[in-house]
């Protein structure tokens, strides 16, 4: 039984890993506070009994968090590399009350140049068992990871990488098992745990059937708010997990979200800004498409109907492939995306990345190669080529990509040297690349310094560097159209304090291109507008301070003061920022986030207004036991925007004709859930989700414009 006392027989005969070293901030010291893990495994499962001693019990940061939610809490993350490649790996983190996070970490997916490579995905769930106690030593936990929620190679004997790491609130310190140092993989690091044998795992088999019903409400062009018929659906979820490859299916999906995606400053911004994938069907091994460029994004299938995935490792090959029909309003659009790549000595890869989406009149497809190449254990080189076809029904059209990277990563000293090119054309409606026609490259250098243990100052990590980006076409022999230089200091603090300040300098030309349909009136008549070429010698200075994770509280300020470009109209501004975040945790079951974003933009030019944005949002959640939770999102929009003026004598601008009139956004978007999930898969939802709108300046006069209730019930079969 896993109950958090290691009791059995079984932990008396267990390997026991000891002699933690520090990981952060410095690295390759002893670690200040004692840990020993204790390491076993019967035919079904391989067991952890965690003890972390603590010289100060009562400063241990645990809640009874909700599942992925340990980023401030004491915890300890096991890693199995189950194929021993030191590419990949599963993880398992548990915190002082054995509160689960677990996902995939893989190498590559970050960059190294600015301190760590590697990316911890938590949107995979597994089952595993945990408990934990806090106790007049530290903490203790049991872990048991059944071997049906891993994969791993065939065969008698099976020898995996291991290492397992400590994150300590109270001082900011990160301990690890192996003594990792900061190069360029992290697994490749890491320890080996052999002789395994005789593993039951078998097939793993499992439906998910899932029922879901909705009833949704708007506001109609006749001033009434109306609601719509009730909508129930039932769809399921299928998989055959082998050891090493997994079968997916889907039909009649859920993709409903249960919570709104965090709110961004649009104002301003010329291109789309990313958001992440949280729907779960796509999230199952979505770590094997990761590509450069982002060349998979599987947002693109807005409303799918059906879908079916393989993904898996066959000895030094990796292959995930998905196919999915799309519900769009020009037909059902048919998605398929393959990824294909080959482990290359130790820890470097190389792969093929093939997309396409087809509709009845057209189609876009997309195909890149792509290496990253590890050597000296602190360099590596990155390049990827491909290119762009796509046919509208009137005309194809095709473009390059390509993308070339050099990075080095040490204690004291390191580097990302990049340069990415994308075509005129280039087109990836499976993937996210929000600008094409420019060459963007960078030079970004480190330097570290680290003070002795307990010192007041016990890292200063130094970034500096130019960025430029290039029209495609004038790349080599054209003037950069946009670059910043900036200097960023980081500096950490004992007890967990960091600082930072970045001054920048930007430049930027205005595209003439974009103020085509620009007019302004002279003598009655509308003339083009002749939008300013450029924008040079803005400088801005950036400040942030974060607090260390209390018991109770943590927080963190970002201010920034500068000159920015005014995109709309072409002219010079100045911005005001401030965003500010904080964690409340009252008692070991609420937990409350607050965030906050004020900005300003002023003309330069007579220190008019142009933009303001206030986004305030409140997160509550209540979690009485592992399995319940009740949240309550908040979030509420003031935005407006000036009418547009001409950058040199502030005359209004006509944009197709007709004046650019001002804008001005007061939203309140209000998200409520109650999840009971005793194990990942099986679940009971039930929400409500509603915008308002407030049209006038006093606060109580909202109005609803649209709503939801939403209920899903889900069970998973598996054997």
């Amino acid at each position: 039984m896993i109950d958090g006392v290691l009791d059995e027989s079984a932990w008396a005969q267990a390997v026991r890993l000891t002699g933690f070293s520090q990981y952060q901030p410095a690295d390759g010291r002893p670690a200040q506070e004692r840990t020993d893990v204790l390491v076993w495994y019967a035919p079904d499962a391989i067991y952890f009994g965690i003890l972390a001693f603590d010289r100060d019990p009562s400063s241990i940061r645990a809640t009874m968090a909700d599942r992925d939610n340990l980023g401030r809490e004491d915890s300890v993350t096991i890693y199995l590399d189950t194929f021993n490649d030191r590419r990949r790996a599963f993880f398992f983190t548990v915190n002082a009350l054995g509160a689960q996070e677990d996902g995939v970490f893989s190498e590559g997916q970050g960059n190294a140049g600015h301190q760590f490579g590697g990316n911890d995905d938590t949107n995979p769930d597994y089952r595993f068992d945990s408990r934990g106690r806090v106790t007049e030593d530290g903490y203790v936990v049991e872990v048991r990871i059944p071997f049906k929620s891993l994969r791993y190679p065939g065969g008698d004997s099976q020898a995996w990488g291991i290492n397992v790491k400590r994150t300590i609130q109270r001082t900011g310190y990160e301990d690890t098992w192996t003594d990792a140092r900061r190069v360029a993989s992290f697994l490749a690091q890491a320890g080996t745990l052999e002789g395994l044998h005789d593993l039951e795992r078998g097939v793993v088999t499992e439906v998910q059937p899932f029922v879901t019903g909705s009833n949704a409400g708007s506001l109609r062009e006749d001033g009434q708010f109306r609601r719509e018929s009730s909508d129930f659906n039932a769809g399921v979820n299928a998989r055959l997990g082998f050891a090493n490859v997994s079968l997916d299916a889907t039909v009649n999906p859920d993709f409903s979200q249960v919570e709104s995606d965090t709110g961004l400053v649009t104002i301003n911004q010329r291109f789309a800004l990313f958001v992440p994938e949280k729907r779960p069907f796509f999230l199952e091994g979505i770590e094997l498409f990761s590509t450069p460029n982002q060349l998979v994004y599987t947002r693109q299938i807005v409303n799918p109907i059906g879908g079916a995935k393989v993904t898996g490792k066959f000895g030094a090959f990796g292959i995930a492939h998905l196919t999915a029909l799309d519900d769009t309003p020009d037909g059902n659009a048919l998605f398929n995306v393959t990824r294909i790549r080959r482990d290359i000595g130790q820890s470097s890869v190389a792969g093929v990345t093939y997309t396409d989406r087809t509709l009845s009149d057209g189609y876009n497809r997309v195909l890149a190669a792509d290496a990253r190449i590890v050597f000296k254990e602190l360099y590596y080189v990155l390049g990827q080529v491909g290119g762009s076809w796509t046919e509208d029904g009137a005309a194809t059209t095709s473009a390059p990509i390509w993308s070339a990277e050099f990075d080095r990563t040490a204690r004291h000293w390191g580097f990302n040297y990049r340069l990415n090119g994308i075509g005129d054309s280039f087109e990836t409606l499976a993937g996210f690349v929000p600008r094409n026609n420019i060459v963007d490259g960078h030079a970004m250098n480190r330097l570290s310094y680290y003070g002795a243990r307990g010192k007041l100052v016990e890292e200063v990590t130094t970034f500096f560097g130019p960025s430029r980006l290039w029209r495609f076409s004038g790349f080599g022999h054209e003037s950069p159209i946009e670059g910043e230089d900036s200097v960023r200091v980081s500096v950490n603090l004992r007890g967990g304090w960091e600082l930072q300040v970045e001054p920048t300098r930007n430049f930027v030309r205005f595209d003439p291109a974009d103020y085509a349909g620009y007019a302004i009136q002279q003598g009655g008549a509308l003339v083009p507008y002749a939008a300013p070429d450029e924008m040079t010698g803005a400088w801005g200075v950036n400040w942030s301070v974060e607090t260390p994770t209390w018991q109770r509280l943590d927080a963190q300020l970002e201010l920034f003061r500068g000159e920015t470009p005014i995109f709309p109209e072409a002219s010079e501004g100045r911005e005001r920022r401030w965003s500010a975040d904080v964690g409340l945790r009252p008692t070991d079951s609420v937990r409350i986030d607050f965030s906050a974003v004020r900005s300003t933009i002023e003309r330069a030019r007579d220190g008019s207004t142009f933009a303001t944005t206030t986004l305030p949002r409140l997160k509550v959640e209540y979690q009485p036991r592992r399995s319940l939770f009740f949240r309550v999102v908040g979030e509420y929009r003031s935005q407006h925007q000036a009418a547009l003026l001409d950058a040199r004598t502030g005359a209004p601008l006509f944009v197709d004709g007709a004046p650019a009139a001002a804008e001005r956004v007061r939203s309140l978007q209000l998200d409520w859930l109650v999840s009971y999930e005793p194990t990942p898969g099986t679940a009971a939802y039930f929400g409500y989700g509603s915008a308002l709108e407030r049209p006038q300046r006093n606060f109580t006069d909202f109005r609803r414009t649209r709503d939801a209730f939403f209920v899903k019930v889900a069970y998973r079969f598996a054997r």
